[in-house]
């Protein structure tokens, strides 16, 4: 009786002890392993399993790292579900970030459309290493090529702009929301450049892919939500909605990626002459097959890069120009200063070109303060290779780091006022354009946007042509003004509104 009891009690002891060791493993496995670094502090409490992401999810990306900066400072560490997050805010902790520390941080993180897709690595934003040097160097050679001689890139945005302006004059100003027909313009010159076809903007198939675009654009999850993707597109019921936003990505690469670049790619392989990105990139991609080199240039990295600049490219210059518009609105005496400007320097009776830029301070000036104060592209990820140390802090690799380029724009300690629309901040006493290096709306270091130069030159050039043509005035007479709220997604863009455009009279 008693060598069963011992038995017994053996058994449940080793039982215990299984159950212990198993539950100690468990428990291990569920400790982040970020825990064993000095990280950046938390700004709240986390929760057991989701950390922080119940809180996250409350409101959009741009005003939770507001808020949570509030609490923790310029630096803070966010668990989601168990992946470390890092949010770096003010210019000098970016700075470090993307240029001190390039090699620990080198990649850009993907945006969610990206994941969806299953482009997470493809494509000239998210490729890496040495493909991403090939595939960023094949871009700027080409869009270089475009700009030399009869510069085919002005030449494309100038015939895109002329009919804009009909368009817009069409409305003899009566009240209109102008952000479809801005999305539409730089939509149609990002078609012409890149693929080759320019489209009518009432082309309902135009229009179609436009809206499909927007829709998954200003429906993206929030970046705490990457890390679930992958389980969302799963699920026999639609979280978050996530079916939709997925059934808009696919339908653009279905409608418009696909089909262009191989329509593209046949006009290449009857030797058409044709000058588009496309049809340049092909070329490449024989010149790197006849040296018989190991390339990364692809046309799985052509479809992932056309499908992201005509979402993100086209998107963040037409909202710079809907912000600039609106800014105007509760400013009239900006585009007063501007028109005169222009109508001093250029005249009236011809057009403002690209090589007028230097002789229009002012209307630069007003550009800027635009991309400085709308900050469009206000959130920027990056993936943490090695561990590295930021302001005494470990940031471990794996983690995210989220680079707040809103932060830099709106501190205080730079700009003195920066919640005030004032271009005046940007030209000298005498007038000259001034040099301000916290002013970044294509981002920092290596992995800066390689086409900043063409969004430079459509900028110029349509907002030249909307002061040099028309008053922009508000809806009604009421003195009512339409709200400067931005709403955060991919991009922050304004909150709709109605403008009228008036056409300048010149006696």
């Amino acid at each position: 009786m008693i060598g069963f009891v011992d038995a017994t009690a053996v058994t449940w002891a080793l039982l215990a002890a299984a159950i212990g060791t198993l539950g100690y493993w468990a428990w291990s496995k569920l400790q982040p392993k970020y825990r064993k670094y000095n990280i950046p502090p938390f700004p709240i409490k986390r929760t057991f399993l989701l950390g922080h992401l119940p809180a996250w999810v409350k409101s959009d990306d741009l005003d939770n790292i507001k808020k949570f900066r509030e609490k923790a400072g310029d630096i803070f560490s966010l668990d989601l579900a168990g992946n470390l997050v890092v949010v770096v805010s003010g210019y000098d902790a970016v700075k470090e970030v993307v240029v001190n520390r390039w090699v620990e941080a080198p990649d850009r993180s993907a945006l969610p459309a990206d994941y969806a897709i299953g482009e997470s690595d493809l494509g000239i934003l998210n490729v890496k290493g040495e493909s991403w040097k090939k595939e960023r160097g094949t871009m700027l050679a080409i869009l270089r090529s475009f700009g030399r001689g009869e510069n085919v890139l002005e030449e494309k945005i100038k015939e895109e702009c002329d009919i804009s302006m009909e368009e817009i004059a069409k409305f003899k100003g009566q009240p209109v929301d102008a952000r479809h027909l801005f999305n539409a313009a730089i939509s149609s010159v990002f078609c012409s450049v890149m693929v080759g076809k320019r489209f009518d903007h009432n082309d309902p198939h135009f229009g179609k892919i436009i809206e499909h675009f927007k829709y998954s654009l200003h429906n993206t999850p929030g970046f705490a939500l990457n890390f679930i993707i992958d389980i969302a597109k799963h699920l026999p019921f639609d979280l978050f909605g996530f079916r939709a936003w997925m059934d808009s990505i696919f339908y653009t690469r279905t409608h418009f990626s696909v089909p262009y670049i191989n329509e593209a790619k046949s006009r290449f392989a009857k030797g058409e002459a044709s000058t588009s990105y496309v049809v340049s990139y092909l070329e490449k991609m024989r010149q790197e097959v006849a040296k018989k080199s190991r390339s990364a240039l692809n046309e799985e990295n052509l479809h992932a890069t056309i499908r992201t600049l005509f979402g993100a490219g086209t998107d963040t210059v037409s909202t710079a120009i809907y912000w600039c518009v609106l800014l105007c609105l509760h400013h009239p005496e900006i585009q007063d200063k501007v028109c005169k400007e222009i109508s001093e320097r250029v005249g009236q009776n011809r057009p403002v070109t690209i090589h007028d830029r230097p002789s229009l301070p002012y209307l630069e000036a007003v550009i800027r303060e635009t991309q400085r104060y709308a900050s469009v592209v206000s959130i920027v990820g990056r993936e943490v290779k090695n561990n590295f140390k930021l302001n005494n802090y470990t940031i471990p690799a794996d983690s995210l780091v989220l680079l707040n380029f809103h932060s830099v724009h709106h501190d205080a300690k730079t700009w003195g006022d920066p919640e005030k629309f004032r271009p005046e901040r940007f030209l000298d006493a005498k007038g000259n354009l001034i040099h301000q290096e916290e002013l970044v709306p294509f981002g920092l270091g290596r992995r800066m946007c390689p086409g900043e130069n063409f969004a430079k030159m459509e900028l110029f050039i349509f907002m030249s042509s909307l002061f040099q043509r028309f008053r922009f005035e508000p809806e009604n007479s009421s003195g009512e003004l339409p709200s400067l709220r931005g709403c955060f997604s991919i991009v922050l863009s304004p909150e709709s509104y109605k403008v009228r455009f008036i056409e300048r009279s010149f006696l």
